[in-house]
């Protein structure tokens, strides 16, 4: 698998599949929260070895990092701080660890955008943390590619560099509280609109996860009638709700989080190549 950087907000993803049959893996995952005591950090790195395993991209679409135990972050929570980091260097010492703690994973994570946690951090210490983390996963080995809170990756699947087949997966890492009757699904028929041409439409943001499948019908120019499925996906989180006694997510009454994200596999079927979604927990 090889990523590429077309522009800004387009990336492409090269898989070429060597056999008949043969298959890719992708894990999909955002919301991790790192550095957060209530990150759920054994669960991730068991996801992170199945991707191994299965050797399988790992894409992290925002929120990779918690952040707000700053001075001047109302969410903040001095008691959710790590004692690790607990210094006057508090960023620095977040982005060193979580880069040091994940470059063992380095081959295998190819994509990391921004959140609003990362965004948060941006705008008030003119810092990049995805940026920062990238570079020290590329000085281990690795070949991250950045995106930014929202974009494009264009997966072109190809077997032995023929008879590719292009999906496209709108990415945008989310916006707003969390629907806690809806869980964000209204927004599905609006997002489909808006991106016409995606086949997947991946969220995070609000700790739900989901995975709704909607058959779309075509009109071929030789009129002939094409059905295709768009995946919507909700991500979910690695960030655990806790006691509900206090904190940011218990004020705002947010509901339980339901943990882990989404592996996702492109196979070849007769020169055809088509995906499974399945829940990783």
């Amino acid at each position: 698998m090889l990523l590429s950087r077309k522009s800004r907000t387009v990336h492409a993803v090269d898989c070429n599949v060597e056999k008949r049959g043969g298959e890719q893996h992708f894990l999909f995952i955002s919301d991790i929260h790192y550095d957060s005591t209530k990150c759920d950090r054994e669960r991730l790195h068991r996801h992170l070895e199945e991707a191994r395993e299965l050797g399988a991209g790992v894409f992290i679409f925002g929120d990779l990092f918690d952040l707000m135990q700053g001075r001047f972050d109302p969410r903040g929570n001095y008691s959710d701080l790590r004692p690790e980091y607990k210094s006057c260097v508090y960023v620095d010492e977040v982005i060193q660890d979580v880069g040091e703690k994940l470059a063992k994973y380095a081959d295998i994570i190819k994509f990391i955008s921004k959140g609003n946690h990362e965004t948060n951090i941006e705008k008030r210490m003119m810092v990049s943390p995805i940026d920062r983390v990238a570079q020290i996963l590329n000085t281990n080995g690795g070949h991250v590619e950045v995106g930014g809170y929202a974009g494009w990756l264009v997966v072109q699947a190809n077997r032995n560099g023929s008879g590719a087949q292009r999906f496209n997966i709108h990415y945008h890492h989310g916006y707003g509280g969390g629907a806690k009757r809806s869980k964000g699904i209204l927004g599905a028929d609006i997002d489909q609109k808006d991106f016409p041409d995606a086949d997947f439409i991946v969220r995070g943001h609000d700790h739900q996860k989901w995975h709704l499948p909607v058959t779309v019908d075509r009109i071929t120019q030789q009129m002939k009638l094409e059905q295709r499925t768009v995946h919507h996906l909700r991500l979910g989180s690695y960030k655990m709700l806790g006691d509900r006694y206090a904190g940011w997510a218990v004020e705002k009454n947010f509901s339980t989080p339901r943990l882990g994200g989404w592996f996702a596999c492109v196979k070849e079927r007769s020169n055809t190549f088509t995906w499974q979604i399945r829940e990783a927990t």
